[in-house]
This record gives structure tokens, C-alpha cells and sequence, in this order.
């Protein structure tokens, strides 16, 4: 396995694009006044390409942080608090407006401007450095063509639609920017990872730092198109890369029990977990604004939701008292001593709590994703081995799981106790993928997964109340819930407006 020089997180600005906030997708080609790196005088070396491609997710700093809160607020996850903020409570109420700096998605424009910009010159280094062969070309046109890829597909889930911006585009058409659907932008992701996919055993497979596993991201794509076997078959390809490793993402025993908070003390180091990762540094002045919006000594203004707070509550371990000890009070949320309740994911590092790192991706993310899949073909079993307790368990695992061994399973690597199907369920598919889902919601929350998953769902089963009447069950006023409910049972109004 091999790796690239690690670089602190910092911005590129490319030629044709600035980084600024913007109004709508087409600003972002506007350009202010001031000095820039050309390309002509910065790609001489490998080191210039590392470090261009660490430009390419900086604006993922701020963008996933503002996606991470509005994720929370208009699902079942986080909830507003008594220090109240209009863009905050609206987001809660799902009531949508351009100047909500939280539904700002600008920042994931920019990642695919600033890799169509590495992808326009990456063409140089073989001129100054010979080593640098075919091999390292697609190795490295797979991350960047996944990132971008990656940005794009988050886009649509929020949209429903996308600015499409050509490879290499460096102005605006004269008639605008073309706008696809999500079912369009999903066959385009498809068709551009697909060239680029590392699937030579033969060959060494490139690890880059805080980019996404391609693989990993073209399964979760053909599970949102609902083609399980081709999203069974990427999403485990995903899990098997780098060498297929029984150490690396098969959830074993390093980060077992009271371990699991330790998944994102320092993520971007752990590997063997945390696949793409947003670093933050507070003494290089990068601070996690998630910190300060949760923490009750700092802003507050949003908190767990009663939800997420009695789903925890509600779980059983293998031994000792009621609840999710390892991943719940303590964890992912805490309390104050008033018991107040607080998000505590983002501020895990005791000495530097401002320097929490943002997880895009993870090992456990993909292996809930492979269970809905394989679930949705009719393998229930193994997809409750994935959610519960894992190969480890199993006295003779089969063959394609062969080197997953160590795997404990999500579930089991918590030290709870199994989720079983009752013998009187009627619907076995859908009975174990509510499971999957609930499960998703304990093990990633507040990472920006959870509107999306009641989306994907309810868009699968067509069936509006699957969203509309989880999101319900968070409200304390009832009137207001009932309005919010509504308002999503119009499939219409799942999607924040795209501003044009």
C-alpha cells in the first residue's frame, strides 16, 4: 500500500476560480482582483500536484460543516435550542430562503471547479518528472474524478438536480450552465468513475489522504438507482481495497466498546476506519465550526434531538445496564450537569476539542450501505450478520468473506446485543432495512448521513411518510410538526431550491 506526502490542508485558487460565497452556482466564475497561482509557474513537481489536490477538498472545511447541521435539522437527528437563530429554526421548520448560510452548497461547486482545474494540467508533471507513468496517472485521476464525483452526487441528493459544469470549463456558455436531474447526473457519475476504477490485483493501489474510495462511492451510487447487485458488488470492492487487508475497514476489535469514540479523536490518522476526512487544526487557526454551534460553553444552537437521545436510551448491551455506552451518553452526545443535552462528537479531543475533524466516509458507513443492499437481493442473513455481530461470530464464514474474519459487525463492535427478525413479520425485506436505518441513524449520527438515508427509503418504497413522520416524532409542539409533516409528504418539497 503506498501513500502520498501528507499535507496540511490549505487552498489552491485556481485561474478561473475564487473562493468566495456566492449567491448562485454561476457566480462562482466571477472573479475578484489579486494575485493567483497559474498553472504554467505551479505544477513542476509531484509535490505541486499533492498539494493542488488538497486545495481541491479545502472548501469542505466550511461546506460540510454547514451540511452536517442542515442535515440534522430537517431529519430526526438535532434539534434548535433556547439560544434561537432564524436560519437555525428555519432549517429546523424546513423553510427554505438563498440567504440561509447553512443551505449554502456553494463550497461543493467549488471542489468540482477546483478538480476540473487539476485535471486541466496534471498533464505537466510527466514533462518534469518521467516516474510519474500511466499508472500514477489513473491512480491519481481516480481520486480527483471521485472527489468531484462525490461533490456532485451530494449536490443532486440535495437538489434533486445539479449545474452541470463541463471538464475543464473555465467560462460561462453563452447560454448559461445546463441543469441535470438526479437520474441524469447519477448515469454521468457512473460512465466517469467507472475508466478509472483500480481493479488489478497485480498493481499497488494509491491511498490519498482525505479523498473518497471510488469504489465505495460508485456502490452507493447504484444503491441510490436501486441496482443492489451492481451496489453489493462496488460497496464490497470498497471495504476489499488497498490490498484487502483484515485490519483495514472490517471493523475488528481497534476500535471495539469504549474504543469506538476514538474513531474520531485525530480521524484523519485512522485509517483503518475513517476513509475521507475533512482535517481541522485550531493551531493553524482551522477551527470546526461544529464545535461552536454545539457545545453548551460555546453558541449551543443546536442539540440532539429526543429521538436520537431515547433511540440510544433504548439499546440493549451484551452485559450491564440499558443503553448504547459506548457510542451514546458520553460519546455522541453527552449531558450537562443541569442534563441538558448536548452533541459531543465535535468536541472529543479534550485538549483541542476546535481541532475535531469532519468524516465524510467510513469503514461502518459502507458496511450498513452493503447490508441494505444485500438485504434489498434476499440475502437477510448476511446482511444481520453485517448489522449485528459480524464474521468473528460465525463458526465458517463464507468464502467471498473469507479475510473479513476479524469483523465483529456494526452492532457487535458496540457490544450490543443482535437485532432478530420475529417469526409474525410479514415484510422481512423491509422489517431488516428499518433496522439497517435505525441503525445507521445511532452509529453515524451528526455526520451528515441521515437525511439522505430517510430520503433514499422513502423515495424507494414510495412512501412520503417514511420522512415525513420520522421528522414529526422530533417536534415538542405538536402544530409545528404536524406542518412540517405536511409539507414532506410532497415529495417536491424533500429537495432545498437550486438558486439559478
Amino acid at each position: 500500500m503506498k501513500y502520498i506526502t501528507k499535507h496540511k490542508i490549505f487552498q489552491i485558487i485556481a485561474v478561473f476560480s475564487v473562493i468566495i460565497a456566492c449567491a448562485s452556482c454561476e457566480d462562482l466564475f466571477e472573479q475578484e482582483a489579486g494575485s493567483k497561482v497559474t498553472p504554467d509557474l505551479h505544477y513542476k513537481t509531484v509535490t505541486d500536484l499533492a498539494i493542488s489536490m488538497d486545495g481541491i477538498i479545502a472548501p469542505l472545511q466550511q461546506g460540510m460543516a454547514n451540511w452536517i447541521i442542515a442535515d440534522g435539522l430537517l431529519s430526526d437527528l438535532m434539534d434548535v435550542t433556547e439560544n434561537n437563530d432564524i436560519h437555525i429554526t428555519a432549517l429546523n421548520e424546513h423553510s427554505y430562503s438563498f440567504d440561509n448560510p447553512y443551505l449554502n452548497t456553494s463550497d461543493f461547486y467549488k471542489v468540482i471547479i477546483n478538480a476540473n482545474e487539476v485535471l486541466a494540467n496534471i498533464g505537466r508533471i510527466p514533462e518534469v518528472d518521467p516516474k510519474f507513468d500511466d499508472y500514477y496517472m489513473k491512480q491519481y485521476k481516480n481520486s480527483i474524478v471521485g472527489m468531484r464525483s462525490w461533490a456532485y452526487f451530494t449536490l443532486a441528493k440535495i437538489h434533486g438536480k445539479v449545474a452541470y459544469i463541463e471538464d475543464n470549463l473555465t467560462e460561462i456558455p453563452a447560454n448559461g450552465l445546463p441543469y441535470l436531474s438526479k437520474s441524469e447526473i447519477l448515469d454521468t457519475l457512473i460512465n466517469q468513475l467507472t475508466p478509472y476504477l483500480h481493479l488489478d490485483d497485480d498493481l499497488v493501489e494509491t491511498f490519498f489522504y482525505g479523498f473518497i474510495n471510488t469504489k465505495e462511492l460508485l456502490g452507493e451510487i447504484y444503491l441510490e438507482k436501486n441496482d443492489y447487485a451492481n451496489a453489493v458488488t462496488y460497496l464490497k470492492l470498497g471495504v476489499e481495497s488497498y490490498g484487502n487487508l483484515k485490519s483495514l475497514y472490517k471493523l475488528n476489535n481497534e476500535y471495539d466498546k469504549y474504543d469506538w469514540s476514538g474513531i474520531f479523536i485525530n480521524a484523519e490518522d485512522n485509517i483503518t476506519e475513517n476513509i475521507c476526512v475533512i482535517p481541522f487544526d485550531s493551531d493553524e487557526g482551522q477551527y470546526n465550526p461544529l464545535t461552536k454551534l454545539t457545545l453548551p460553553s460555546d453558541l449551543y444552537l443546536v442539540k440532539p434531538s429526543s429521538t436520537i437521545m431515547k433511540l440510544y436510551a433504548e439499546q440493549f448491551p451484551l452485559k450491564g445496564d440499558q443503553g448504547d455506552l459506548n457510542r451514546g451518553i458520553g460519546a455522541s452526545v453527552d449531558t450537562t450537569a443541569n442534563n441538558k443535552p448536548y452533541i459531543n462528537k465535535y468536541a472529543l479531543e479534550d485538549t483541542k476539542p476546535y481541532s475535531s475533524d469532519i468524516i465524510i466516509s467510513r469503514a461502518a458507513d459502507i458496511h450498513l450501505l452493503l447490508a441494505e443492499a444485500l438485504n434489498r437481493m434476499g440475502d437477510h442473513e448476511t446482511a444481520l450478520v453485517l448489522l449485528n455481530d459480524g464474521f468473528k461470530a460465525l463458526k465458517s464464514p463464507p468464502s467471498e468473506y473469507r479475510i473479513w474474519s476479524t469483523n465483529l459487525g456494526v452492532r457487535g463492535r458496540a457490544y450490543l446485543q443482535n437485532r432478530t427478525v420475529p417469526d409474525d413479520v410479514s415484510d422481512i425485506t423491509e422489517y431488516i432495512e428499518d433496522l439497517i436505518i435505525e441503525e445507521r441513524a445511532m452509529e453515524l449520527a451528526f455526520e451528515g448521513k441521515r437525511y439522505f438515508d430517510l430520503m433514499r427509503i422513502a423515495e424507494r418504497r414510495g412512501d412520503p411518510e417514511y420522512l415525513a413522520g420520522r421528522v414529526y416524532k422530533k417536534f415538542n409542539d405538536k402544530n409545528k410538526g404536524q406542518a412540517v409533516k405536511e409539507f414532506l409528504r410532497n415529495e417536491m418539497n424533500w429537495f432545498v431550491p437550486l438558486n439559478k
